[in-house]
This record gives structure tokens, sequence and C-alpha cells, in this order.
């Protein structure tokens, strides 16, 4: 094992983020963490990989909690550990069927899937050098043509767009939603596809802000994944589903990218590839 060298999967007791683990235990030289909020359910699935033959070290990380990621920050710190790898897995996505409002909906998704996303990442920064490689888990609901309005998929996809006004932004959506103007506002009616924009806008400004570090940065679309999300629904294993996002964590051939289920990269501003790529009617 490299010596304090580490790579960390957030919301990894289960899933894909479990599947992720096991790969990269099975393939990657450093310490893996896997991490997630429930810390009975995280050593549990310790416990099951390490029957399989591998060594994950478990850490309770609540990615929504300050406090809970402040604490985590400071182990990796203390044991003075190198970050190499950080794979965002932790997500949430509320079904069709959901009974909670649409803006307790919006607000939680939101909170979950991007804010928490970004606090954690700029706070693990510090400890990443050259080489070092972030993966975020997606969706093909992350691709720009799932929001209406040319007005805001022009803002997400700017260059120019800071971190305070990709914050700004998203803010104003869950603003809109709690006014009930969403989708007169062209945002469409899923905050998952917000979440997951947003995560792809943020990644393509860490990509340009890290490029010149020799830090890859990419966000992948993983497939249609079987998991408790999505009540069992879905085409693809979890094990199977893995695969890209570790490739992309140990040998990326990109950077910078947005990458479909079957290893391509895709233009976020393009056609739908649920079109092109998976034969689909949308």
């Amino acid at each position: 094992m490299a010596e304090n060298k580490v790579a960390i999967v957030t919301g990894a007791n289960k899933g894909l983020g479990y599947a992720i683990t096991q790969k990269l235990c099975e393939k990657y030289k450093g310490k893996v963490y896997l991490t997630c909020r429930d810390e009975v359910k995280g050593r549990k699935a310790c416990e099951e990989l390490t029957k399989l033959g591998l060594n994950p070290t478990f850490h309770q990380l609540d990615v929504t909690e300050n406090e809970s990621v402040k604490k985590f920050v400071t182990h990796i710190h203390d044991n003075k550990e190198e970050v190499e790898i950080l794979i965002n897995n932790a997500g949430v996505l509320y079904l069709k069927d959901a009974l909670e409002p649409r803006f307790v909906q919006a607000e939680h998704t939101i909170s979950v899937n991007f804010t928490s996303l970004v606090f954690l990442t700029e706070a693990i920064l510090p400890f990443m050098k050259s080489g070092a490689k972030i993966v975020n888990i997606s969706s093909s609901s992350g691709h720009l043509s799932r929001i209406p309005s040319e007005e805001l998929r022009n803002k997400f996809r700017s260059d120019k767009l800071t971190l305070d006004e990709l914050k700004s932004l998203v803010s104003s959506y869950v603003e809109d939603v709690k006014e009930n103007r969403d989708v007169k506002n062209g945002w469409g009616d899923s905050p998952y596809v917000v979440s997951k924009v947003a995560v792809n806008a943020y990644t393509f400004m860490l990509h340009r802000k890290l490029s010149s570090q020799g830090i890859t940065v990419n966000c992948v679309h993983p497939g249609y994944v079987q998991s408790d999300m999505t009540h069992g629904a879905g085409n693809i294993a979890p094990i199977m589903a893995a695969n890209v996002p570790v490739q992309l964590a140990l040998a990326p051939r990109v950077t910078g990218q947005f990458v479909w289920h079957n290893g391509s990269s895709v233009p976020w501003g393009g056609k739908d590839p649920r079109v092109y790529i998976d034969g689909r009617h949308v």
C-alpha cells in the first residue's frame, strides 16, 4: 500500500458507491476510504468487503453536515494523508410518487447533490497534488439539454461563471420552486435535473481552475443503475456501472469532460445523448 496516499468514496455503504469502493480496493495501491453517514451500515459494508479479501477503511462522513466534513478533513490532515482520488457519489433522488412537498424535494436535492458536494470538494482540495483525480457522479439528467430555458443554459455553461455565481444561480432555482414559478421560469420540473446540471457546471469550473496544477476533473453518467434510490429499477448492476468511474479515477484518458456510461465523452451543450447513444425516444 502506498504510504499516506488515499482515495475517498462518498455514499459508499451500498449500491454504486459500494461497487466503486470494491473495485478501487482491488486496483488502487493506496488506502481506500469507504465513507457514509450511517456508521453501523458503513462498518458492515467494510466487513463485507473484508470477507472478499479487500481492505477498505471506514470513516463516518455525512456530506450534508459541515461539522462531519470538517472532522473528516481534520482526520486527513492529522494523518498527513494526500488525497489522490475523490469520487463524489453521495446523492438523493425523489421519484415521481414522492409525498414530500416540491419545495422540500428541491431544497433537499440541491443540498445533498450540489451544495454538499461543493463544500466537501473545496475542503479536500488542499490535500490534493498534481496527478490527483476528482470524479463527480452525475447522471443523464445532468446534460444541459434537460434545462428548457436557453438563457439558463447559457448561464450554466459560461466560461466566466464563478463559484459564487453558480451558487447564486442554484439558489434562485430553489426560490423559484418556493414561489411556484420554476417551470414558468424555464427550469423544468425536476430538482434532480437542476442539481446534476449544477454538478456538471462545477466540474467544468474545477477543470478550468485545476488543469494547470495537473489535477484531473470529470463528471460521469454511470447509466441507469439498479439501486435503492431507484427502488430497484434500472438496467445495469452497480458492479458494472462502477467500471467507467473507476477508470476515470485510476487512468483517465480525458479531463474536463462529461463522460457517458459507455466511456465516451459527450458534448454537454449538444444533443441529448439518450437519443443518439442509448437509442431512446425522449
